[in-house]
């Protein structure tokens, strides 16, 4: 993750198959190690840097070095391990990385173990405590506040400190409802279905990993978060339309529009990602879609298709500042600078999908972002450049409407809707 700037699961899915670990309890375990020492990544940052007295820079040191000192602040300050632990930790550190290696920085361990935490943190001031005691990036807080009003804020915040909830739909191109989460229930999962989204549940338990279970294999369910199922829902294409998926890969929302479609029409599924598109095939194969199509684009240039479809969906790239609770390494890799990068890349892509919309058509805008400089001024700024275009409504009727004007676009966020933060637009093409 570290070295590599890998997202979590991939770096997960790459250490497991490299170290051949196959005990589910184990990478479980490390998982959430690894998982909830980088969603409390400054704080721990913070508690190291007091331990050696302004002296230690994490960012020069090995990354197998910072990566233990990291874990070990996380396990023994704010997770509360035993003295066992401890002992045991350390010497798995040595055995891991070798006494040399170890050897310079043993003392900090000691001092780690002696800091007073909420001593240090009287000290500060108050933004810089909130900062650290929400695990957030001070211009996340900032921008947050000003977006949300401090109670929200703080509330979304907080929220996004505790694990994600997981959601499955439905796969109906593998069968019916019914034999499907029968199927699901003999595997051991306890499911609660999701109000107004059909075939969508939220998984409260379950006895193995979804994706182990024979209804995953079968390509009877997909795993997607509820926004982004709603993202397709929205979209609401109907069988034998012809639609454009705009950043298709990995593969789930073209997967649910066929599913709405019925395996029939067609689908050109675009993204610039060759190993994302291969992603996206298998997720196609496993769930039994027959009209969709791969096409290896750049949807930020001029697509290389002359064709007026339907429906257009576009989920471009975005800062995930939506997903924060579960891929906590993105909050320490977003910058203000990334987002006004990403917002630019934006309006060019949503200029070129609007090309492909035929007139009646639908253009269907979506992040994982909550930040309006990604969302409402992207669409705002298209609407005043392209007056054959209008916002109609959105339904289902999920979420909280849009600002700045866009009462018809929905908002969803983590602390209020249990989902990822995100940002849904439809627009219609007057003829």
């Amino acid at each position: 993750m570290e070295h590599e700037g890998l997202s979590e699961r991939t770096a997960f899915a790459r250490t497991s198959k490299q170290l051949g670990i196959t005990k589910t309890d184990q990478m479980k375990k490390a998982q959430l190690l690894i998982l909830e020492t980088t969603r409390r990544r400054n704080l721990v940052d913070y508690i190291i840097m007091r331990a050696s007295g302004g002296q230690l820079d994490l960012a020069s040191l090995q990354h197998g070095i910072a990566s233990v000192l990291r874990l070990f602040c996380y396990w023994t300050r704010l997770h509360g391990a035993d003295d066992h632990d401890v002992v045991r930790f350390l010497r798995a550190a040595r055995s891991t990385l070798g006494w040399k290696i170890l050897q310079p920085i043993e003392p900090m361990f000691g001092r780690i173990l002696a800091i007073e935490i909420s001593e240090e943190m009287r000290k500060l001031p108050y933004d810089q405590a909130v900062t650290l005691n929400l695990f957030h990036p001070a211009w996340f807080v900032s921008a947050s506040t000003s977006l949300l009003g401090r109670p929200a804020a703080l509330e979304l915040m907080q929220r996004n400190a505790y694990r994600a909830s997981s959601y499955i739909r439905i796969n109906t191109l593998r069968g019916n409802e019914e034999a499907c989460l029968r199927e699901i229930d003999e595997g051991g999962a306890e499911l609660e279905p999701v109000q107004s989204l059909p075939l969508t549940f939220k998984v409260l338990s379950s006895k193995r990993p979804i994706m182990q279970s024979d209804a995953y294999r079968r390509g009877r369910l997909a795993i997607q978060d509820k926004a982004s199922i709603l993202a397709g829902a929205i979209a609401s294409p109907k069988p034998g339309d012809s639609v454009l998926d705009i950043c298709a890969a990995p593969g789930a929302k073209t997967a649910h529009l066929a599913e709405l479609m019925e395996n029939k029409g067609t689908i050109c599924s675009i993204d610039r990602s060759s190993v994302r598109m291969s992603f996206w095939k298998r997720e196609a194969d496993r769930l039994g879609v027959r009209i969709a199509h791969p096409v290896l684009a750049d949807a930020g240039r001029s697509l290389p298709l002359d064709v007026q479809v339907d429906v257009v969906l576009l989920d471009p790239p975005c800062s995930n500042t939506g997903t924060f609770w579960r891929s906590p390494a993105e909050k320490w890799t977003t910058t203000p600078e990334r987002v006004h990068v990403l917002a630019r890349a934006q309006r060019a892509m949503l200029e070129n999908a609007s090309r492909s919309v035929r007139e009646g058509g639908t253009l269907v805008y979506s992040t994982c972002s909550i930040l309006a400089e990604e969302n409402e001024h992207v669409i705002n700024g298209f609407l005043r450049a392209n007056p054959d275009f209008r916002v109609v409504d959105s339904g289902p009727r999920i979420g909280m409407p849009g600002l700045y004007g866009l009462d018809m676009s929905r908002r969803l966020y983590p602390h209020i809707h249990d989902c990822n933060g995100h940002f849904i637009s439809k627009m219609k093409r007057t003829d």
